[in-house]
C-alpha cells in the first residue's frame, strides 16, 4: 500500500506542473476538435419541421465547454510555468485573483493581453463551461440574461458566431501555446 506521504507528494508534484496541465488541455483539444468536425459536417437545412435533431446538431455546447476547459488547463499551466502553485497543503488552492472557469480572469491574472473579441470569447466560454454546456441554467439567472453584445445590439451570452468566435478561439489558443512555448 501506498503511504499517504508519497500519495500527497504525487498529488503536489502532479498538481503543480505546468506539463500535466498542457497534456490535460491536449486530451480536451483533441475531443472539442472530433466534436468541431462532425458540428461542421452536419447541415442544419437537412431537417425539417419536427423532425427529431440528431446527435450532430445537439453537441455544440458541450464542444465550446470543452473548449473553455482546455483554455482553463492552458492558463493553469501558464501559472505555473511562472513559478506559483496551485496545490498547497493537499488542496487545490486555484490561481490567486481568479475564480474557478472565470477565463478573464485567469487571462488577467497571467498577464497576457488581449482583443475585446477575445475577452468577450472567454467570457462566454466561462458561461458553457458553468452552466449551458453540461446544465439547463446556469446557478444565476443574470449570467444568460439578454445584454448588450459586442457587436452592437442585444442577445444571450451563449451565442456563438461562426466563424468570427472560432478564430478568435483559435487566436487564444495560439497565444497560450506560444506563451508556453517560450
Amino acid at each position: 500500500m501506498l503511504s499517504d506521504i508519497w500519495q500527497l507528494k504525487q498529488y503536489h508534484d502532479v498538481g503543480n506542473d505546468h506539463r500535466a496541465w498542457i497534456l490535460s488541455a491536449e486530451d480536451l483539444l483533441a475531443a472539442s476538435r472530433l466534436l468541431r468536425k462532425l458540428r461542421n459536417a452536419f447541415d442544419i437545412e437537412s431537417i425539417g419541421v419536427g423532425d427529431a435533431i440528431p446527435d450532430e446538431g445537439r453537441i455544440h455546447p458541450v464542444e465550446l465547454m470543452l473548449r473553455g476547459f482546455a483554455v482553463e488547463c492552458l492558463l493553469k499551466a501558464l501559472w505555473l510555468k511562472r513559478g506559483e502553485k496551485i496545490c498547497v497543503n493537499g488542496k487545490y488552492v486555484g490561481v490567486k485573483g481568479a475564480g474557478d472557469h472565470a477565463l478573464p480572469q485567469l487571462w488577467d491574472a497571467n498577464n497576457l493581453s488581449f482583443t475585446d473579441h477575445q475577452r468577450d470569447v472567454l467570457k462566454r466560454l466561462s458561461i458553457f463551461m458553468t452552466s449551458v454546456g453540461r446544465y439547463p441554467i446556469a446557478k444565476d439567472w443574470g449570467e444568460t440574461k439578454i445584454q448588450s453584445t459586442l457587436g452592437g445590439g442585444k442577445g444571450s451570452p451563449t451565442y456563438w458566431a461562426t466563424p468570427s468566435d472560432d478564430e478568435a478561439y483559435d487566436s487564444i489558443v495560439k497565444i497560450l501555446h506560444e506563451a508556453l512555448d517560450s
